[in-house]
Formats: C-alpha cells, sequence, structure tokens
C-alpha cells in the first residue's frame, strides 16, 4: 500500500476556519489511496524529546463516592431527534434480500402495529449480539407482542448453531390503539404472531406460551431445570410495579448463576412504565439472588434497557 506524506494544516492557517475538526485537535490529514485520514500528532511526550515521563501516580480516591440520579447524569439522552418518531425506519444495511429472518423482520417493522411497543432495529441488533456473544442454549421472553424481539433472539440462537431455544411468554390479549400507534388487533394475535414467525424461518427455534406469562413460566419449571437451566431471560410483558416483579420472581428459581436478564422499558419518565425501574432498582432487596446491572440507552426513543446478570 502506497501513501502520500502527511497535508498539515497548521490552526492558525486560514484553511483550519474551513476545517474545525482539525483545528479542534491540532490534526493533519493522512492522504491514503482510499482518502484522507485524520491524525494528531503525539502530544503527551516530554517537550523536546521522543520520550514520555515517569507515569503518573494513581488519583487520590474518596472515602465516600456519590452516584448521581440519573436525570442529573452529564449524558441521558431522551430522543436523538427533534420530533418523536411515528414509525420504525429498517436500516439500508440490514436490508438483506436472501437472508429470510432480516426480511420477515422488514416485513413487521413495517407494520404501524409494531410501534412503539416493539424493539426498535437497532435495539433489536444489540440483542441479537448479545445472544451471539452470551450464547445462552435456553431463553425466557415474556412480552412476546408481535414477534419482533423473539425473531432477534431466535435469529442469534440459529447462528450460535448448537440448537438453543427461545420460550415466549404471552397472553396474547388484543392490542389496543395508544400513543404514537393508531391501529389495533382485537382478535388473532396467536395465529398472526405465530404465522409470522414461522414465515421467518426460524420457528425451530421458538416455543410459543400463550397464557399469563408468571404462571406459565412457573409451570414449566421441571422442563426448564431439566434441561439446564435459563441463561438468558428478556422480560418485556406486564409494565407495572407487580407484574415486573411476578415474571422476576417467576424466572429467578431456573436463572443459572452467570445467567442474564434483560429488562425493556426502564426509563419510566420516558416510557411512561415503573416496573422494570423498580426491579432494577429494588433488585438486591426483593430477590433470593444476587445480581449486578446497568442501565443501557436506546435509539431512537430512549426508552432504556437494564442488563442483569446473576452472581449468587
Amino acid at each position: 500500500m502506497t501513501t502520500t506524506s502527511p497535508t498539515v494544516t497548521p490552526p492558525d492557517s486560514p484553511a483550519s476556519a474551513s476545517r474545525p475538526d482539525l483545528a479542534r485537535w491540532n490534526a493533519h490529514d493522512l492522504l491514503t489511496e482510499h482518502g484522507l485520514m485524520r491524525i494528531v500528532a503525539p502530544r503527551g511526550h516530554v517537550p523536546g524529546t521522543i520520550n514520555y515521563p515517569e507515569v503518573p501516580p494513581a488519583p487520590q480516591v474518596p472515602t465516600v463516592k456519590p452516584v448521581k440520579p440519573r436525570k442529573e447524569l452529564g449524558y441521558y439522552p431522551h430522543m436523538h431527534f427533534a420530533q418523536h418518531p411515528t414509525k420504525w425506519e429498517f436500516p439500508a444495511y440490514l436490508d438483506n434480500p436472501s437472508c429470510r429472518w432480516l426480511q420477515a423482520l422488514k416485513a413487521m417493522y413495517a407494520m404501524p402495529i409494531s410501534f412503539p411497543a416493539s424493539l426498535s432495529p437497532e435495539a433489536g441488533l444489540m440483542l441479537h449480539s448479545l445472544i451471539r456473544n452470551i450464547r445462552p442454549k435456553l431463553v425466557i421472553e415474556t412480552g412476546t407482542f408481535v414477534g419482533i424481539s423473539t425473531m432477534w433472539i431466535a435469529a442469534a440462537l440459529m447462528e450460535n448453531g448448537d440448537g438453543g431455544e427461545i420460550h415466549t411468554f404471552d397472553d396474547m390479549g388484543p392490542i389496543h390503539k395508544g400513543p404514537w400507534r393508531n391501529v389495533e388487533m382485537l382478535t388473532g394475535r396467536k395465529e398472526f404472531v405465530a404465522g409470522r414467525l414461522a414465515a421467518s424461518g426460524l420457528a425451530r427455534h421458538i416455543v410459543m406460551h400463550p397464557g399469563n406469562s408468571s404462571f406459565e413460566i412457573r409451570a414449566a419449571h421441571e422442563e426448564f431445570k431439566a434441561a439446564g437451566g435459563v441463561q438468558f431471560a428478556f422480560l418485556d410483558a406486564d409494565h407495572s410495579v407487580l407484574g415486573s416483579w411476578q415474571d422476576f420472581w417467576a424466572t429467578e428459581p431456573v436463572l443459572n448463576t452467570g445467567g442474564f436478564v434483560m429488562l425493556h422499558d426502564t426509563f419510566p419518565e420516558y416510557c411512561g412504565w415503573p416496573g422494570a425501574r423498580d426491579v432494577l432498582d429494588s433488585l438486591n432487596t426483593k430477590s433470593v439472588g444476587t445480581y449486578e446491572k446497568v442501565d443501557m440507552y436506546l435509539s431512537p426513543m430512549n426508552y432504556g434497557l437494564g442488563l442483569i446478570r446473576r452472581i449468587g
């Protein structure tokens, strides 16, 4: 590979007025055969030498380290657009005509019934990546809704290639009109979702469980234990405080240590639901196990995800 000598644009040059990206970092352009790349020259060394100074000592750690409330964090985005979106935009980089399950997802995201309650394509891709990396054999999902998150998880299980299954629980009741959704599905949701999941080509990795999610999970405890337990759960059904806890408590007895739980709609000031937030905030006082947790931001609307790992 050949390159030319870098072209330097000093911060005080007339050209820097049109290139604030260079002036901001005292950077220069390196011209490669593929185009320009910004580079910042080393600046941490001892002046007049190419050597770095002795490493600095460790910082003075305060005895008490306060935790800022969410709303006071330096970065806590609400939405990444000036106005609330009204539909999902399926990214061009996911539009692969040769991939059956991605085409099934594209069709689902185009349906007004999927907005805004389903995971966004960006959040779905993150969930898919987690399953590809964690590689669970057995997954529980509550809140199948129209099957979008189910497809993301099942596709990752298929690609893992080790026979993983997702057991998805939902009462399959009517979907009513709501904020940002002017359509409804009053009957036939079970058949609709089953058909869409089958159309994705992922059915052999999916088991649907119609009914009250917490009761149906408890009814399946023995089968889950016999299969070696659950390594990942995605809880996104009843978003009331009691409903969220019931799903968590139902899942906990079959959740392996080292296993993960993901909660959707964790920022009530943005999504309007308190349940998942209460689970995160009271996790180690209202549960049997011991857990670590982190909040994750979502785009385009930051309704929030919570990722939990069981460590005891």
